[in-house]
């Protein structure tokens, strides 16, 4: 991982109160989906629109309402979200999967000609040889009528499908036992192999030397979303915050999502449709969860819709604007003026209900004097001792500002020949934590501009064995951040 990596050159941390906080991009979201379209090898895929994605998921799939909300904000905002990556999460076991080449053959005529095809492949440890299939019948008049010959003759041996430029073949099993190997030439072949690269595509892996080869997938038992995470950090870790489908609100599974976030510079943001938060003292709930374990890097926003994605508004407003620039309160959700397919109508909301759910730091999404908002934009807690919700913006404000020193000193660091253990040699450290503070802190407007101070020992305060291993200890620095005004008390008084 990226953190660990920068972490034997450069170690930065940045702490509010007494919570510590480890690194990451910041407005890329990751969604969780179960959805088989998304091997367990390839793991994770980008869109830059939401009608990408229902073209690959589907019109009618979650996939794609989720997106809708994100993807479809204000046109007068000043940033829109430009992309969101789906990633899979295999809660229940799956089946071995073959992704062919992206090269296959995409001439129908070309197929249409063919009454002998044949191919062999290897599915749960038997040989499957498929022979005589005959695409002229027909004839054939796409790429997924090619799919559908072969889908055919597999039987109850598998399915295979067209997909996303690509010729999918799958076990017609499940678990650890199901399993596929790359495709081959029938033992005693007859008529045309159909395996390699003139056809489908399906003879050669993957390599860095063959970005277009076909991928293996074997089945595997149901994961936890632990693994899940580390598997997609594996694949692409470039992704800040993380949401899932509909499906995971409200049960165990949110609080190993929470759970997992925790250890990770990254946050996690989720809808609740639990309407227990609105009961003052309930302990049943995902809030309740979050503020008793005192989690700073998870948030939840309840609604009563269990058919909306108001999650998904809110995080592609706030993840498009720059870091240090919104306060995740006071947010009016997009909806169908703004080309999303359905509207997000706030919650009424008696205010015993609206305190028992502030009271387990929830989010809420209602109105006040005719104007519809979000409130008050913090996470689950990890704020302070008494597990107030720490507020988003500052989270994400701390693991920028964290990240940026990082990369600044390590720069430094390859910048220069050498950095010599001397009085001047540590200047040019501490006026480079200066500059990145600067650029990135109070030019970013996260920090107060004249409050940041930095020290570091000079070199007679450092010890021979630090000299010999070349460490400079006790860097420090502190400044206050910006924050903002969410609440405004007045007192007047008036006399005649």
């Amino acid at each position: 991982m990226v953190e660990r990596a920068i972490s034997r050159f450069i170690d930065v941390a940045i702490t509010k109160d007494s919570p510590s906080v480890t690194a990451a991009s910041f407005g890329i979201l990751l969604i969780l989906t179960d959805s088989d379209l998304l091997s367990t090898t390839r793991r994770i895929k980008r869109f830059t629109s939401d009608s990408s994605v229902s073209t690959f998921f589907g019109s009618t799939s979650e996939e794609y309402y989720a997106a809708n909300a994100f993807f479809n904000q204000d046109p007068f905002n000043s940033y829109q979200p430009e992309e969101v990556y789906f990633g899979r999460y295999a809660d229940a076991a799956t089946a071995a999967l073959l992704e062919c080449g992206n090269d296959p053959l995409t001439t129908i005529a070309t197929w249409a000609a063919i009454s002998d095809g044949e191919f062999a492949v290897d599915i749960d440890g038997g040989t499957v040889s498929l022979t005589g299939l005959d695409f002229s019948a027909g004839p054939v008049t796409s790429l997924d009528d090619v799919a559908t010959v072969i889908d055919t003759a597999l039987g109850a041996n598998g399915d295979c499908y067209y997909k996303d430029g690509r010729f999918h073949i799958n076990s017609g099993t499940t678990g650890a036992t199901s399993t596929i190997t790359l495709l081959s030439t029938v033992a005693a072949p007859a008529g045309t192999d159909i395996s390699g690269s003139s056809y489908l595509d399906g003879d050669t892996a993957y390599s860095v030397s063959n970005p277009g080869g076909s991928y293996l997938s074997q089945g595997q038992v149901a994961e936890t979303v632990e693994a899940a995470i580390t598997a997609i950090e594996n694949v692409n870790n470039s992704w800040y915050a993380m949401s899932s489908l509909k499906a995971f609100r409200d049960i165990t599974d949110t609080q190993s999502m929470a759970t997992a976030i925790e250890s990770r510079r990254k946050m996690f943001f989720i809808a609740s449709n639990d309407a227990s938060v609105l009961t003052l003292g309930d302990t049943s709930t995902f809030s309740y969860f979050l503020k008793n374990n005192n989690y700073k890097r998870s948030g939840v926003l309840y609604h009563d819709n269990t058919n909306r994605y108001p999650d998904m508004s809110l995080l592609g407003q706030q993840l498009a604007k720059p870091v240090g620039s919104t306060n995740w309160a006071y947010k009016t959700l997009a909806g169908i003026a703004e080309g999303a397919l359905y509207d997000i109508d706030p919650v009424t909301l008696t205010e015993t209900q609206k305190d028992a759910a502030i009271d387990v730091n929830c989010n809420l999404y209602s109105t006040t004097l005719g104007a519809d908002f979000t409130y008050f934009g913090t996470m689950g807690g990890g704020k302070n001792v008494d597990k107030d919700g720490e507020f988003i913006d500052i989270i994400r404000n701390i693991d920028f500002l964290q990240a940026r020193v990082e990369e600044g000193l390590l720069s430094l660091l390859v910048e220069k020949d050498i950095i010599p253990y001397t009085n001047a040699g540590i200047s040019m450290v501490d006026n480079r934590l200066k500059s990145m503070l600067d650029l990135y802190g109070v030019k970013q407007k996260i920090l107060v501009e004249g409050s940041v101070t930095t020290s570091f020992p000079k070199r007679s305060e450092t010890t021979a064995t630090q000299r010999d291993d070349r460490i400079l200890p006790d860097g420090e620095f502190t400044a206050q951040l910006q924050g903002a005004i969410d609440t405004v008390t007045v007192r007047g008084k008036v006399y005649v």
